[in-house]
């Protein structure tokens, strides 16, 4: 279990993306022992309503703790600041502003939080090149990093679960049975 991560509003929008499971609910808790969500990206979360129910209820147990740089001593809003700077930089489009993400990671860099939890497949190379020095890096977990991680045993959730989670989220269903997590066959049986 990671000690503590900051999530973005693409993973909740996927994780709670389903009418029947409350995969949001009850798996982010499976993967943090405490999860962040910075303001800025909580209001990206608009819909579906079922992610929005699974989130409002997350918040209301202390389950997901929302965050803003507003709290931040005077060295740690200076940390912030210069992230957001160098972020907004690469990944700010005037035309389509989304800051949730850039505020989660300014936040994070700023109070050593090393885990984001978001599905951009293209993001760690920006946080690589904008924010990684050796000292309070970012690792960004990923849908297919969450069932690695209960793939390898890490976390409590069955081939069954993980595989409704990767459809709910939009993948395809051929791309987790060949590439993701494998039908193994033992003594005729699959597992």
């Amino acid at each position: 279990m990671i000690e503590k991560m900051i999530v973005d509003a693409d993973l909740c929008i996927k994780l709670g993306g389903s009418n029947k499971y409350k995969y949001l609910y009850d798996i982010l808790p499976l993967i943090s022992k405490t999860v962040f969500m910075h303001t800025c990206a909580h209001t990206e979360v608009m819909m579906p309503i079922t992610s929005v129910n699974q989130l409002r209820d997350l918040i209301a147990e202390n389950k997901v703790i929302l965050v803003n740089e507003s709290g931040l001593d005077s060295k740690d809003r200076a940390i912030y600041d210069a992230a957001y700077k160098n972020l907004k930089k690469v990944m700010i489009d005037p035309h389509k502003p989304n800051k949730g993400e850039v505020c989660s990671l300014a936040y994070a860099k700023a109070t050593g939080i090393p885990v984001f939890a978001t599905d951009e497949m293209n993001l760690q190379p920006i946080i690589n090149k904008q924010l990684n020095t050796g000292i309070d890096d970012i690792t960004c977990l990923r849908i297919v990093d969450i069932i690695k991680k209960a793939q390898e045993g890490e976390i409590c959730i069955s081939r069954k679960v993980a595989k409704a989670l990767w459809l709910i989220a939009g993948k395809k269903k051929e791309t987790f049975d060949t590439d993701i997590w494998p039908v193994t066959i033992v003594d005729g049986a699959g597992k």
